[in-house]
């Protein structure tokens, strides 16, 4: 509509304007919009099919099986089963943002056809991870399954099935794995798994076990009817946790795959070793289904698994770690900070259940080997109350220096070590490194209430991470800022930095353009490993 030169309005047009209007505005109500932003779950999906699906998306690998031990990476909610691997709400304790930060390798990710993702995408999968809700102890729609449900539904199996009480019955639980949250589809490829176990296991074909209770978490079975008797399965299957017949499907697929962890060992087994080693029926996410059954128990142990394996809830599970001491209390913390290896859960959790340790020392060989470079985080206390003190432990594996950044819950980031009293950082292997250590000129007060963060970094060559610039002349402690931020510019503040110093060394010694500093490495040019928690302030 438009004003004629004499001054009037054409009527005629201006008629038909409100229905025109209506019609605009609908169309903008239901038309998609062009300019609609993605949501954060869409955007991180979309970074990690660009540059990490060949490694880890059956259906999509460049070389079979997947890596690592992840084959479904694009499957979100699955995803989110990983306990080891994402830490809803906390991005800098979840791994798989960990494992990005430090651009891992094979280089060619980061240097094939393909650039690496940019600190942007980087960011769009920490903002999915800090979006998600936390998780609870309980699974919304799944009730917990407890060991007096698992005995209630194992007697009126037996006497729907099994009246004759001197023939022994054997079961294998899927429990633990419901009571972590585990989707239906994933529990049903599982009891998949628990069956072609059992061929492996005792050479005969069994198809399918008998499903006890209405959770069908309880797989049944007589030793008998694949040719052992009830002494040769417990042999093979462990004793189990809280009810004497009765193993963890997770741990028994573990204990299978120990015994044939070598050429050696193998060779010893005969015939159970050329059934291990036959081709497996279907994959689960990328991996031998019994593979994958085992990795749930060889992974990092978290709180929330800790507290299923013993069939608490994480509030007394808490309870109980507090009033450990000596070694017993750092492993309570370390569980309730970045979690443990299964070897050392499982002598931590003979104290916690008053179980001799010899079955905890046993299962050692089931544990993952830890790689060349890890990184063990904790603090001193399981809560915080505003105003209390706070001592931050680190121990990486092998040598590297090492980083760590405290994070408080407005933010701000600054480094803890190393500072103006502690300016080498190099670490040897196994060393607890303590901050402040005793003695020491400063504390780390916690004044402001909230959730704050504590990050380690350990580079086996590199002597700070990209982007911390040190400047001990003037400040005691690197202050970086927002943590976000930092996160975002960290090559700009790079360049910044090197080129400061390049000005510096012409300033001081008139020598012209400098190298690139040797205590700064290209990423992902040699191990590196991180660590993050949060703690909690009242």
């Amino acid at each position: 509509m438009r004003r004629r030169s004499n001054g009037s309005i054409n009527w005629r047009r201006a008629q038909h304007a409100p229905a025109i209007l209506c019609a605009v505005i609908a169309w903008l109500l239901h038309a998609p919009s062009a300019r609609a932003e993605p949501d954060p779950a869409a955007k991180a999906r979309l970074v990690l099919e660009t540059h990490c699906a060949r490694c880890h998306q059956t259906g999509r690998l460049e070389n079979p099986p997947a890596k690592g031990g992840l084959g479904n990476l694009l499957d979100l909610e699955r995803l989110l089963e990983r306990d080891d691997l994402i830490v809803p709400s906390d991005p800098d304790a979840s791994r798989l943002y960990q494992i990005m930060l430090a651009r891992h390798r094979p280089l060619s990710v980061f240097f094939g056809p393909l650039p690496g993702p940019t600190p942007i995408e980087v960011g769009a999968v920490r903002e999915w991870i800090a979006g998600l809700a936390p998780r609870g102890s309980e699974c919304a729609g799944k009730p917990a399954v407890s060991a007096a449900d698992m005995t209630r539904d194992i007697t009126a199996w037996r006497k729907a099935f099994e009246t004759d009480s001197s023939k022994p019955l054997r079961f294998v639980s899927l429990a633990n794995l419901n009571n972590l949250c585990r989707s239906d589809a994933t529990l049903a490829a599982f009891r998949d798994a628990v069956a072609a176990l059992v061929n492996r296991l005792t050479l005969r074909n069994v198809t399918a076990l008998d499903t006890v209770g209405d959770a069908n978490v309880l797989l049944a079975f007589r030793p008998s009817d694949v040719g052992l008797t009830a002494e040769a399965w417990d042999l093979r299957a462990g004793p189990g946790d809280h009810i004497p017949g009765v193993v963890a499907a997770e741990e028994l697929a573990a204990r299978a795959l120990a015994a044939t962890a070598t050429p050696t060992e193998v060779a010893s087994v005969g015939p159970i070793a050329q059934a291990m080693a036959a081709p497996a029926p279907n994959l689960i996410d990328g991996l031998d289904p019994v593979d994958a059954l085992a990795r749930e128990y060889t992974r990092t142990v978290s709180l929330q698994r800790a507290a299923v394996e013993l069939m608490l809830d994480e509030h007394s599970l808490s309870e109980r770690l507090v009033n450990l001491h000596d070694h017993e209390q750092e492993l309570a913390l370390r569980l309730a900070g970045t979690g443990l290896p299964r070897a050392e859960w499982e002598l931590l959790k003979s104290k916690l259940s008053d179980r001799s340790s010899a079955r905890a020392m046993s299962l050692k060989t089931t544990a993952a080997e830890p790689s060349s470079l890890d990184l063990a985080l904790w603090t001193n206390a399981f809560a915080y109350k505003t105003g209390e003190l706070l001592t931050v432990y680190a121990r990486p594996s092998a040598d590297c220096h090492l980083t760590v950044i405290a994070v408080e819950a407005d933010g701000v980031a600054t480094v803890l070590f190393p500072n103006d009293a502690i300016l080498d950082n190099r670490v040897l292997a196994q060393t607890v490194v303590q901050i402040p250590p005793a003695g020491a000129p400063f504390q780390l007060r916690l004044d402001k209430p909230g959730r704050h963060g504590v990050v380690a970094i350990c580079n086996a060559m590199a002597r700070r991470p990209q982007g911390i610039g040190h400047d001990f002349e003037r400040q005691r402690f690197t202050v970086l800022g927002d943590w976000r931020t930092f996160l975002l510019q960290t090559t700009e503040r790079e360049a910044e930095y090197q080129k400061t110093q390049d000005d510096l060394r012409r300033f001081r010694t008139g020598a012209g353009p400098a190298e690139t500093l040797d205590e700064q490495l290209p990423q992902g040019t040699e191990p590196e490993a991180r660590a993050g928690l949060s703690v909690e302030v009242k």
